[in-house]
């Protein structure tokens, strides 16, 4: 098979893989919306705020298994791309470090996580044996998920994505079935609850297992790698991730606590609901992003950097008409779609939830890059960067604050912070990577440029439309929609792009 041949099937991979997983979260998101109603009505508001408020607790330490996470499929994505790679000794040194995170975090939890619910937690008389027993099932839960993270990542390093989303989307099916009945158990619900979703966990885990020892036993055969300097560069890349990690949850924290020092708690819910809206859009954008990570990191570590820079740069700029295509029909008739979503809004909502789909679009710029950098493994000098600019957000914001400026000032900080850090970025690639930013933005941001000038000449045009029904304001938005999708197709694909997207149009229509 010639090597065009070859590049033609991994597009046709990488296009096949998002679909997979759009399809996933859109299943998912309908499904857990249904949840968190129904698991409300099921625990009441006392039992509900319990089990979350015992989850916080480990979720605390998600961070760690996040960043370790991520290390893994890039640390067995690399070892696929070599010529002669060894698959086997990189998943035993990172199953070795899974297995001593779980062991870390169980110690962690059994020492400090008893001792704050004892002392600290705020409980109702009677329920202290019930937030133990929460404690304890999410505990095992939790550390069995920590060293499942390995054999799951498999399916991600061979771009077999269809399993593991048809697992999750089973998981939640299951989820919302036995939360529908929970409402007609008689039991201690709260306990039943914390039951399922930690049996959930152990039957992921043990499907994992099984299915890893299948189809790949030569690579999961366990043999201890020794000495430190096999570790090494896999824990340094993970601190690094973890650091960016750490310094990204304590901005979205942060900025939280800053906005209930100086304007109280309505304005956090605001904040809320507009985090809320920049993550249902970020999903969608990261799955994308996500899709192609094993091929770009394959690549570099096959010495094959043009095709990962063609992968990264394509990448970026499909991520930003994506956000685009999302954001318009949301941005035109946000007041009218949060009066469904929530009844009556916060105070200021509509305006933080604005400025923060601006705050995704930005964000989506670094679509591609990131799978650059993680690929080359060189990942210190971009971790603290990013670090350094997240973290900055909150000294200024502080200072705004005190002079007097309003709360949705920090969420501009978050769009300057995004945008210098992006410049940095790009002299870091030609720095470090010798990357050629130049092309980079040719490629990556020209089109989505354009279709962003002509999205605002539609939103000033609709403005001028004033309409007042619902009825009207629905048709509004599938008109938006409609000319997302056309800008999309005209505007941010290429020539070719357009074609394949036709013909695939096409072979469904004669199917059909």
């Amino acid at each position: 098979m010639s090597n065009v041949d070859n590049q033609k099937n991994a597009n046709k991979r990488i296009a096949k893989n998002t679909a997979i997983v759009y399809g996933k979260l859109v299943v998912t998101t309908i499904i857990g919306l249904l949840s968190s109603r129904y698991v409300l009505q099921a625990l009441g508001v006392d039992d509900f705020g319990l089990y979350n408020v015992v989850g916080s607790v480990i979720g605390l330490f998600a961070f760690i298994s996040a960043s370790l996470s991520v290390t893994t499929i890039r640390f067995l994505n690399f070892e696929k791309g070599k010529f002669h790679g060894d698959m086997n000794r990189m998943f035993n040194i990172c199953n070795t470090l899974h297995i001593l995170l779980a062991l870390f975090l169980l110690v962690i939890f059994e020492a400090f996580g008893i001792w704050y619910i004892e002392n600290h937690l705020n409980v109702e008389p009677g329920k202290m044996s019930d937030a133990m027993f929460v404690f304890q099932v999410s505990t095992i839960a939790c550390c069995l998920g920590v060293m499942n993270v390995p054999y799951s990542s498999l399916y991600n390093v061979h771009e077999r994505f269809l399993f593991p989303a048809v697992l999750e989307v089973v998981n939640s099916v299951l989820k919302l079935l036995c939360i529908f009945l929970l409402l007609y158990y008689s039991g201690n619900r709260l306990r039943m609850y914390a039951l399922v979703m930690a049996l959930l966990t152990v039957c992921s885990f043990v499907i994992f297992h099984i299915l890893a020892y299948r189809n790949w036993s030569s690579i999961v055969r366990w043999a201890f790698v020794s000495g430190w300097a096999s570790y090494r560069e896999v824990v340094s890349f993970a601190n690094f991730n973890m650091l960016s990690t750490v310094s990204m949850t304590a901005r979205s924290q942060g900025s939280n606590l800053l906005i209930n020092f100086f304007f109280g708690t309505v304005v956090n819910a605001a904040y809320a609901i507009a985090s809320t809206v920049r993550a249902f859009v970020e999903t969608f954008m990261a799955s994308f992003d996500g899709a192609a990570a094993p091929q770009i990191t394959q690549n570099i570590s096959g010495g094959n950097f043009e095709r990962a820079s063609y992968l990264a740069n394509k990448i970026c700029r499909l991520c930003i008409v994506l956000s685009e295509l999302i954001i318009l029909p949301v941005y035109v008739e946000l007041d009218f779609l949060l009066k469904l979503w929530i009844g009556i809004p916060p105070e200021g909502t509509a305006l933080f939830c604005r400025i923060m789909l601006m705050v995704v679009l930005v964000a989506a710029t670094s679509g591609g890059i990131n799978q650059i950098i993680n690929g080359s493994g060189k990942v210190k000098w971009f971790k603290i960067e990013l670090s350094f600019f997240y973290i900055l957000c909150l000294p200024v914001g502080y200072l705004l604050f005190t002079n007097g400026y309003p709360a949705y000032y920090i969420l501009i900080l978050f769009i300057i912070s995004d945008i210098l850090s992006r410049i940095t970025q790009f002299a870091l690639l030609k720095l470090i990577l010798s990357y050629d930013v130049v092309s980079f933005i040719k490629e990556a941001y020209w089109r989505p440029f354009l279709i962003m000038v002509l999205m605002a000449l539609f939103v000033i045009f609709y403005r001028y439309l004033d309409l007042q029904s619902n009825q009207m304001r629905v048709v509004g938005i599938a008109l938006a929609t409609i000319y997302s999708v056309a800008l999309t197709f005209v505007v941010g694909l290429k020539k070719n792009e357009k074609n394949r997207v036709l013909e695939q149009i096409r072979i469904r229509l004669r199917k059909i």
